[in-house]
């Protein structure tokens, strides 16, 4: 069985996924211990205020047991459907305003040297115009099989939604458990704390009793 952990929200903020944040001790000991790997699900702007670097990429580079991926550019909406949209960024934009804000995020990570092959769409949410146009841009796009319910992509569609921190019900999707996780961020659960920490070191115990487990990026799923 294959074992995937996605993070979102990576930026270049301290607390949110920068060299010396305990948040990226915990990662660098779940491999450690265990060989787990990351997919990190990165905006390339957070909110306008914090672009990706150079220097931040290659921190996460320098890792063989992670890849870094497309969340979206800003990871927010205009003021006037923040409201109703939260930060669901694709759900406000139409075909056009979609391209260029994937283009506009894609010439930002070609700065950094890097090009991402994957996609997640901020907050999960995104309409069939974005979704046509992100589908020409990426290999391949996670998303979640309710919140994207009815949404088609014109590429290769990953889904999950098990969190760091549950422990009543755990999914297995075709041959792969896939956790999802933030960052950081008190409005969410699954947030990489000492709590769920320590829970997840628990069920990756449970789980490898069990199975014989693969760890592996989205990208290495087969």
């Amino acid at each position: 069985m294959n074992l995937v952990v996605a993070i979102d929200d990576l930026h270049p903020e301290q607390g949110w996924g920068c060299e010396g944040d305990i948040q990226v001790e915990y990662l660098s000991r779940l491999n450690a211990q265990y060989g787990v790997k990351f997919t990190l699900f990165c905006p390339s702007n957070y909110h306008n205020k914090y672009p990706i670097t150079k220097d931040w990429v290659s921190y996460w580079k320098q890792f063989d047991w992670v890849e870094l991926c497309n969340h979206g550019h800003y990871h927010n909406v205009s003021d006037e459907n923040k409201k109703f949209m939260g930060e669901q960024e694709f759900l406000e934009l139409n075909y056009p305003s979609a391209v260029e804000r994937i283009q506009e995020s894609l010439n930002l990570w070609e700065q950094c040297g890097h090009k991402p092959v994957g996609f997640r769409a901020p907050g999960w949410g995104i309409n069939q115009y974005a979704a046509d146009a992100v589908s020409s841009y990426f290999k391949w796009i996670a998303g979640h099989e309710q919140h994207n319910q009815g949404i088609n992509f014109g590429t290769q569609f990953f889904t999950g939604c098990d969190g760091i921190h549950e422990s009543d019900n755990i999914s297995l999707y075709g041959e792969t458990f896939m956790f999802q996780s933030h960052i950081q961020g008190d409005w969410n659960d699954n947030v990489w704390n000492e709590k769920n920490y320590l829970h997840f070191q628990k069920v990756l115990d449970y789980l490898l009793s069990q199975y014989e487990l693969q760890f592996t990026t989205i990208s290495e799923i087969k």
